[in-house]
């Protein structure tokens, strides 16, 4: 905030709008920011900061996990410009108050580094595009506290998601006209050898006077994740296609066809197209038409074509994609799977005698059936008849109650579970009412059953700050009050007890007491320290740490770990061995240990399709084969681990794949075998699925030496026919 003395005026410079005006009280006239508020992260850069000694910060305009965008205003040109600043949450972290970013030490450091290179390279590209009609002009990159940003022009309007809230189905006609510049844009920077990865309605900008801008471009997110496989990649689900779930698969201008396809096809329907990983087992993709939306056939043939799961079967270009949605002549559908025309059914040509004929068969069929069997008349005049009273489940145990039904020809149906001062399992309402009689083809009572008492887990708060314990409550239904503050090496203002110990039961909306800390007051901020070593120690044994350094300690989150044990620290904001002054704050990132995943259902099931139910779970495979007489070949018959039961992350599933029954030749060759002194086993049919014992003809049947192993590609394919396309341009929006 900017505040001069004109005469008797004073004058401020809003940091919301960038906006001067002469100043009464803090709120602006123009946008009604209160000049003062602070961040909403106390890593985000706070207003009135002064970056490459010319561009005043402003409030945030938006944030994630790679990055924060802020207004700004530029005290040369005078205008206002957004800056965009690389801040990789999982490597980085700021103190409140401070500009520098403090970079973690080990792995995420070499990731910082990494994202960094990407982020002034995509950068300098971006310069180049400032031609481009519907892009966003990129003016100037610096480097500054530890970090890299990146001037833009500044936006004003609405996102098209912004639009779409408000106007939720748009005329095809209109869609494709407001998108087609989108489109031109596209075709451009796919010529300059770029993709942008993550076309939504949230990355298309509608300025007020009505121009297009594609927002969120580049790959840092993706140069930081590709140093630690475990960080899970970021899509949008419904706009990214298949491709874009793993790391290093194909992705081209292809990948870009898809996003917007998506988009077009939110904009026509007002719905989300089902999850490309989803419509891989199973496309239950509708077409607009069958959504009642007019739309010609061309048209939807071009949209369906583009959101082709199959990248060989989808439409390839954007410069394709244009010409189909806006050809005069007839666009066929392709086949996903073939890559071929959709054929059409073709009439049969039937002689007029022919027909003829027909006509007079059908006709006397028809007579016939307007006739029908006295019997039939009279047994469905008697089931139309039969009635069935409904008996008064409420108050009953649902067990209890489903026999009765069962035994009056009923059907308990549970339609919710709600808390309530009832016995979890008793029924607390019905439907249809007690007393009610009910027909043949109406035999179902639908029923809400107790949950009983709800309880919450009781969350860990200790080293955590006040205003994360906010963001606690909200989620867990939880009240919590503050007593007395307690010296600690705890950061000031940061929890040191909490009345109810973590990870008990406790009622919902119950009210917990939490002391703060009050810092230390022997605590000598002139005095050098060394930095200790705290990454693998617990929270506890580091505060031990602390109070020999001189330092205080904090949690700023906890995350899922392959690499450190659950309740141990992963990372430390400041390395060891550094010197520090007494009083230092370190923020520290909790290990949960390997996230827990459900190992899916895939006994029955085809090998691809099991293949994809694991990946989608971060679960490994292994696959040996054996003959099976009762199931075709690829049907998986085993898997290792039950299905419903967790295991951690990228822990691995043993199946048994059926490679059909043996051919006449090799049943020979065995009889051979057993008449010459060997033996065969067979294998047992009545085996569970889903169970983690093998059967022991699985030794002699077949099996492969060495197993098929895969974890998110299947490793049996080569990789020699990669064909990743350009540079990658995803998180240079406001948003990432």
């Amino acid at each position: 905030m900017q505040k001069e003395v004109e005469g008797n005026k004073r004058i401020t410079q809003c940091m919301g709008c960038m906006e001067i005006y002469e100043a009464f009280d803090d709120i602006c006239p123009y946008c009604g920011y209160i000049n003062g508020t602070m961040p909403e992260e106390m890593y985000h850069l706070e207003p009135g900061t002064v970056l490459d000694k010319k561009y005043l910060v402003g409030k945030v305009l938006g944030f994630g996990g790679f990055g924060v965008t802020y207004i700004a205003w530029d005290q040369v040109l005078q205008r206002k410009v957004a800056i965009k600043e690389y801040f990789p949450r999982e490597c980085a972290s700021r103190m409140n108050g401070t500009e520098e970013i403090t970079i973690f030490t080990g792995d995420r450091k070499k990731q910082f580094r990494n994202g960094l290179k990407s982020f002034k390279e995509e950068a300098a590209k971006l310069m180049k595009l400032h031609d481009i009609i519907g892009t966003v002009n990129v003016f100037a990159i610096f480097e500054e506290n530890n970090t890299a940003y990146l001037v833009m022009e500044y936006l004003d309007g609405c996102t098209l998601a912004q639009m779409l809230k408000e106007k939720k189905i748009m005329p095809v006609e209109e869609a494709l006209k407001m998108i087609r510049p989108v489109i031109r844009s596209l075709q451009e920077i796919h010529k300059n050898n770029l993709i942008h990865r993550d076309i939504t309605p949230d990355n298309i900008f509608i300025t007020k006077s009505g121009e297009l801008k594609v927002l969120d471009f580049g790959s840092a997110r993706y140069s930081a994740l590709a140093q630690n496989k475990s960080i899970s990649v970021i899509v949008k689900q419904g706009y990214a296609p298949p491709e874009q779930y793993q790391l290093y698969k194909d992705q081209g201008p292809w990948t870009d066809v898809y996003s917007l396809a998506a988009t077009i096809y939110k904009m026509i329907t007002g719905k989300v197209p089902e999850d490309s990983i989803t419509r891989m087992v199973k496309d239950t993709l509708e077409a607009p038409s069958a959504l009642g939306i007019t739309i010609t056939k061309s048209q939807e043939n071009a949209l369906l074509n583009a959101l082709n799961t199959k990248i060989s079967s989808r439409t390839q270009t954007m410069d394709a994609f244009e010409k189909q949605l806006f050809s005069e002549e007839e666009v066929p559908q392709i086949d996903n799977e073939t890559g071929q025309p959709v054929k059409k059914p073709q009439k049969k040509w039937i002689p007029p005698v022919i027909a003829a004929g027909i006509c007079v068969l059908c006709i006397g069929a028809f007579l016939r059936m307007q006739q029908p069997k006295k019997d039939t008349a009279v047994i469905q005049q008697q089931k139309q008849e039969e009635k069935y009273v409904v008996g008064n489940y409420v108050g009953v145990d649902l067990e209890k109650a489903e026999n009765a039904a069962k035994e009056s020809e009923l059907q308990i149906v549970i339609t919710n579970r709600e808390n309530s001062d009832k016995k979890e399992g008793v029924i607390l309402s019905q439907d249809p009412v007690a007393g009610k009689e009910v027909g043949e083809n109406n035999k179902n009572i639908y029923v809400i059953v107790s949950a009983g008492n709800e309880k919450v887990k009781m969350p860990d708060y200790v080293g955590i700050s006040s205003k994360k314990c906010a963001e606690i409550e909200k989620a867990d239904n939880i009240r919590t009050v503050t007593s007395e503050s307690k010296e600690s090496n705890i950061i000031p203002e940061y929890v040191v007890e909490q009345s109810e110990k973590a990870g008990n039961k406790i009622a919902k909306g119950a009210t917990v007491t939490l002391s703060l800390s009050a810092g230390r007051k022997n605590i000598k901020k002139k005095e050098s320290h060394t930095m200790p070593e705290l990454i693998g120690k617990t929270f506890t044994a580091a505060l031990k740490e602390a109070e020999k350094s001189q330092i205080y300690i904090g949690i700023s989150k906890h995350e899922y770990s392959t690499s450190y044990k659950k309740n141990t620290i992963s990372t430390q904001s400041i390395e060891k061995g550094k010197k520090v002054s007494g009083g230092t704050e370190i923020l520290l990132t909790i290990s949960d240990g390997p996230e827990q995943m459900k190992v899916p259902d895939v006994v029955k099931k085809g090998l691809e399709e099991a293949k994809v139910l694991l990946e989608q779970q971060k679960l490994k495979y292994t696959v040996t084969f054996e003959y099976n007489d009762e199931y075709g070949e690829g049907i998986v018959l085993e898997q290792s681990v039950k299905a419903g039961k967790k295991v951690d992350e990228g822990s691995t599933i043993d199946l048994v794949v059926s490679k059909g029954a043996k051919k006449e030749s090799e049943k020979t060759r065995e009889r051979s075998s057993k008449s010459s002194g060997g033996s065969s086993k067979k294998r047992n049919s009545g085996k569970s699925s889903g169970s983690s014992s093998r059967s022991s003809s699985s030794k002699n049947s077949g099996v492969a030496k060495k197993p098929m192993v895969g974890y998110g590609n299947d490793s049996s394919k080569s990789n020699s026919d990669s064909k990743n396309k350009g540079d990658s341009l995803d998180s240079w929006g406001y948003v990432n």
